[in-house]
C-alpha cells in the first residue's frame, strides 16, 4: 500500500533552531509565546518566552479599535521578546469571531476500479471545495474529516486502496476578508508578518486534546473572558467549530450589576470567593463585597458566598445550555463525539467543569496545554490554551486540503447553496 501524507502525523516543522511565534488576539488578553525549533524536545519546540497584555480595540470577535489594538498587540510582543531575549518578525496568528464560519462539504469522483493515488485524493478535495460560496471570505483551512470508497465509509486513508469511487467529507473554515485584513493591518503596524491564519477554536483543541482524544473524537470548549469557542475533533482531524457571544466578562458584569459594584470589583470578588457550585461547602460563609455610595465610591459591604454564587451558576448554567444548542444543531450531531475537554482562563472558576458535565450530559476533565511542563507556571494553564496550540499547530500536522494547491477553485464559486443539507443527509446515510 502506498504511503500517505493524509493522516494525523507529528512532524518537523522548520529546521532545528527556527524561532516559531504564536500571537492569540482574545478579547480579554493578548498573549505572545515564542519557541524554537528543538526535534529532541517531546513538543517539538523549546519554549523560550511569553507576554501577554490586557485586550483593547477587541471584543467579541471584532475589531473596535484598531489603534488601541496595535498598542496592545505591540506591547504584547515586546514583552515576550523580552523575556525570549529574541527578536521576532513573524507570528503565526489567531482568530476568532462569530463570523469564522465552518462549513461541511463533500463530494466524490470515478475511478475505474483502480489504486487510489495522492492525486485523486487532492482532485476529490477540489471538487468538494467548489461547492462553498467563497464571495468575500478568506479561506482559513479545509480539514479532511473522512473518506468513502465505493461502499465502505469512515475511512481514514483512502491511498492504496483499490475502488471505482472515493469520495471526502470536508471542514471548510472562512473569515471574513474585511476581518482577516484588519487583523494583518495590526500585526503588521507591529513590524510583524504573519506566517499563518489559525482558527483560534481550532488552536485550543490542538493545544488541548491528548493524540487519542483527537484521533477517536472529542469536543473542545475553550471558556475564554469574552467568548466561548467550540471545536470538534474526529479521525485525526479538525471537524467543526462554532462560537457562543458569552465569557467570563458576562459573569463578572452579573455580579457587577447584581451587588452595585464596579467591574474590577467584581472580577476580584468571582476569583477569590466564586464557584458555580451552588451545594458547595461555606454557602454560609460571610465575604467581602464592596458597593458603590451613593457618592461614586466604594463602600465596605458583605454578602454570603451562597448569595454570590446565586449570581455566578444561573449564567454559567445557561452558557453550556448554548453550547449544547450549538453542538445539537450542528451537521455533526448524529455522529458527535461523546466526551468533552473543557479549557480557557474562565474554565479555572470552582464548579464549572461538574456544572458543565451536568448539563452536557457526558464526561468533561479539565484542560491545560498539553505542553504546560514545558510552557512553565505562568503559560502552562489553561489561560494560555490557544496560544500554546498556535506555536505548535504545524507540529501536528493536521492534512489541509487549502494547503494542496485546490483553494483556487474556492474563488467565486456560487455552487454552495444547500451544502449542509446535503452534508447532513450524506452523514445519515451512511451513519
Amino acid at each position: 500500500m502506498a504511503t500517505s501524507e493524509h493522516r494525523l502525523k507529528p512532524r518537523q516543522v522548520g529546521k532545528a533552531g527556527t524561532v516559531v511565534a504564536a500571537l492569540d488576539i482574545g478579547c480579554s488578553k493578548i498573549a505572545c509565546l515564542i519557541g524554537r525549533v528543538d526535534p529532541g524536545s517531546r513538543a517539538g519546540f523549546a519554549f523560550m518566552g511569553g507576554g501577554r497584555q490586557q485586550s483593547r480595540g477587541f471584543n467579541g470577535g471584532a475589531i473596535t479599535d484598531i489603534e488601541a489594538l496595535e498598542r496592545s498587540i505591540r506591547l504584547a510582543v515586546e514583552d515576550a521578546e523580552r523575556e525570549a531575549d529574541e527578536r521576532i518578525d513573524r507570528v503565526i496568528l489567531g482568530i476568532t469571531g462569530p463570523k469564522v464560519d465552518s462549513q461541511l462539504a463533500d463530494a466524490e469522483i470515478e475511478l475505474g476500479q483502480r489504486e487510489i493515488s495522492s492525486k485523486d485524493v487532492q482532485k476529490v478535495w477540489s471538487e468538494a471545495l467548489t461547492q462553498i460560496v467563497a464571495k468575500d471570505r478568506e479561506l482559513l483551512g479545509a480539514y479532511p474529516v473522512m473518506y468513502g470508497v465505493d461502499d465502505q465509509d469512515d475511512i481514514r486513508d483512502p491511498v492504496g486502496m483499490i475502488g471505482d469511487r472515493v469520495r471526502v467529507l470536508l471542514n471548510v473554515v472562512t473569515a471574513p476578508k474585511s476581518l482577516v485584513k484588519n487583523l494583518k493591518e495590526c500585526v503588521m503596524r507591529a513590524h510583524l508578518g504573519v506566517e499563518r491564519i489559525v482558527p483560534s477554536a481550532l488552536a485550543s483543541g490542538s493545544g488541548t486534546l491528548i493524540e487519542d482524544e483527537i484521533d477517536n473524537g472529542a469536543i473542545c470548549i475553550d471558556f475564554g473572558g469574552g467568548v466561548t469557542s467550540v471545536s470538534v475533533f474526529m479521525n485525526g482531524a479538525p471537524a467543526w467549530l462554532d462560537l457562543v457571544k458569552v465569557g467570563g466578562a458576562r459573569v463578572t458584569s452579573d455580579i457587577a450589576q447584581g451587588i452595585g459594584t464596579t467591574f474590577a470589583a467584581a472580577e476580584r470578588l468571582k476569583t477569590l470567593h466564586g464557584t458555580a457550585d451552588k451545594d458547595g461547602p461555606g454557602m454560609a460563609e460571610r465575604i467581602e463585597a464592596p458597593r458603590l455610595g451613593d457618592d461614586g465610591r466604594l463602600k465596605a459591604s458583605r454578602m454570603t458566598r451562597g448569595e454570590l454564587t446565586a449570581i455566578i451558576a444561573p449564567r454559567i448554567e445557561e452558557l453550556f445550555e448554548m453550547v449544547q444548542a450549538h453542538l445539537t444543531a450542528s451537521p455533526l450531531r448524529p455522529i458527535m463525539p461523546r466526551r468533552t475537554v473543557l479549557t480557557g482562563g474562565a474554565s479555572q472558576l470552582s464548579g464549572v467543569r461538574e456544572l458543565a458535565a451536568d448539563v452536557l450530559k457526558q464526561p468533561v476533565r479539565l484542560g491545560r496545554p498539553i505542553d504546560a511542563d514545558i510552557l512553565g507556571d505562568n503559560y502552562g494553564n489553561p489561560a494560555f490554551s490557544t496560544a500554546a496550540g498556535l506555536i505548535s499547530y504545524e507540529l501536528r500536522g493536521f492534512a489541509d486540503a487549502s494547503k494542496a494547491g485546490s483553494a483556487a477553485a474556492l474563488a467565486g464559486s456560487e455552487s454552495g447553496r444547500g451544502v449542509i443539507a446535503k452534508v447532513l443527509n450524506w452523514i445519515r446515510e451512511n451513519f
